[in-house]
């Protein structure tokens, strides 16, 4: 609580802090300003956008239909999209997709601003018949993008025969007891919806939809949720709610080096991977800490995980003016000098 009083004012935007281990709630808290129109605070209800960390929904809503026998994440891209001509989608699995490691390119239109902030699910996917060529080869390398998170949920909708945000809804977030999180939708704006703030010449300015590009794409980063829903996330993939522990540990599984990527900087630290929707850190000392983060607008996230422990942090800021990564490694400490950390694997 002393860390994050010196991160927040009273009167600026903040953040919901949560920390659990197990079923014990160890640290929830709400800092600042939701709304700074009406001035609403930060309660247990605001919702954030948790841009990024919305990826794993993605892909557990994926691995759930493998656990039905509907899906396979190797199969290729080809077997579902006729219409990609290039050999190449013939090579790059789902697996691939959700691993950051295809090696499609991020080519989507840029030539207009106006068109770039409302753009849509399927306008960030009108690319992908045209891409002539991969950077790498399939699982060479890591390089983060979000729209081939879209092609995932555009298959799961050929699958489902729903609309992806539909299943979502029923299949994930109903399931997990998630009644408060939700897609962006830009024509309702929920009551306990927060906005997103950057701070420009003293000021604080409003940055979400309408001010920032790709917001409104929903399977790489639409979700808006609280910490209490997301810790009912937590516990539902501990308690095999969705699914089993061999498809939650495949999820969980490193499949490429984030260290040693020379093509993408994000995340880029020592011991860092990627697995499918989360990274994987196996910081020496620490036991291993499987996370995501999400930055969007003003809005910045970090959701993570030690298995072992059964240990989870939840941080959703509506400011990203404060550095994230040295806030997530004091935590660490302060949870390790405690003796809740354990080193571990």
């Amino acid at each position: 609580d002393s860390l994050m009083q010196t991160r927040y004012n009273v009167n600026e935007p903040g953040a919901a802090v949560m920390i659990m281990m197990g079923d014990s709630v160890l640290i929830e808290r709400y800092y600042g300003i939701a709304d700074m129109e009406t001035e609403c605070p930060v309660t247990d209800t605001t919702t954030f956008n948790i841009a990024s960390i919305s990826k794993q929904f993605t892909i557990v809503g994926a691995l759930a239909l493998q656990q039905q026998g509907k899906l396979d994440i190797n199969t290729p891209v080809g077997n579902f999209y006729p219409e990609f001509t290039a050999d190449f989608w013939d090579k790059v699995t789902l697996k691939h997709l959700a691993s950051q490691s295809s090696g499609i390119p991020d080519s989507r239109d840029r030539s207009s601003r106006k068109n770039m902030i409302y753009a849509t699910d399927s306008t960030s996917m009108s690319y992908f018949p045209s891409v002539e060529q991969l950077k790498f080869n399939p699982g060479e390398y890591y390089d983060y993008i979000n729209p081939t998170f879209l092609l995932i949920a555009d298959v799961i909708e050929k699958i489902t025969g729903e609309k992806f945000v539909d299943y979502q809804q029923t299949d994930i977030f109903n399931k997990c007891g998630m009644l408060s999180t939700y897609y962006f939708n830009p024509n309702i704006t929920p009551k306990c919806q927060s906005h997103g703030y950057v701070i420009k010449d003293g000021l604080w300015q409003e940055k979400d939809y309408g001010e920032e590009t790709f917001f409104a794409t929903r399977p790489d980063g639409g979700i808006y949720s609280t910490v209490k829903d997301l810790a009912r996330w937590e516990q539902a993939l501990a308690s095999n709610t969705i699914l089993n522990d061999s498809l939650l540990e495949l999820a969980y599984t490193p499949v490429v080096s984030v260290s040693d990527s020379h093509l993408c900087d994000y995340q880029r630290r020592p011991n860092t991977y990627y697995a499918m929707g989360w990274f994987v850190d196996k910081t020496p000392g620490f036991p291993t800490k499987v996370y995501h983060t999400g930055d969007n607008g003003g809005y910045q996230a970090y959701l993570a995980k030690y298995p072992s422990e059964n240990l989870f942090i939840a941080i959703l800021e509506n400011r990203n003016d404060k550095d994230r990564w040295s806030m997530a490694v004091e935590i660490d400490r302060i949870l390790k000098e405690s003796g809740i950390l354990l080193c571990g694997n």
